[in-house]
């Protein structure tokens, strides 16, 4: 459903909605379920354990869960990590990947091959982006 425009759509807030109740039920329940309440929570939140690089990257999925900005990046970057994922398992069963995907000629008319360039780059300029902005927060720790 997400993608990288400025504009966020409509479904983009539903969804973020749900996501916020889903977030604080599943933390509301693992607190009670360790014993641990809010204001502990709180504590071990912001403790410098909690600034680590895997502490951050586990704790992300919380902290989007009360920053709409944070939250839709997260999401725009699964979606391409999905999209990759689904062109690996296409090569993988396939041995390689259908024309369409590839810089062959195919039965695609020669828009729809630069559309599908355009797209492969899109993807690799976002991944790159995304290691870049990883080794950063790497970096800053």
């Amino acid at each position: 459903v997400f993608d990288d425009e400025e504009e966020s759509k409509l479904s983009y807030t539903e969804i973020y909605q749900e996501y916020q109740a889903l977030v604080e039920k599943l933390l509301e329940d693992y607190l009670k379920e360790v014993g641990i309440n809010e204001e502990k929570f709180q504590e071990a939140f912001s403790s410098p354990l909690a600034k680590t690089h895997t502490s951050q990257a586990i704790l992300q999925t919380v902290l989007a869960a009360e920053d709409f900005r944070l939250f839709k990046k997260m999401m725009v970057q699964k979606n391409i990590e999905m999209q990759l994922q689904a062109i690996r398992i296409i090569k993988e069963r396939n041995g390689v990947l259908p024309d369409c995907l590839t810089e062959g000629s195919d039965v695609f008319s020669e828009i729809e091959q630069e559309e599908m360039k355009i797209l492969r780059d899109v993807l690799r300029k976002s991944k790159e982006e995304y290691e870049i902005e990883q080794e950063r927060k790497r970096t800053e720790e």
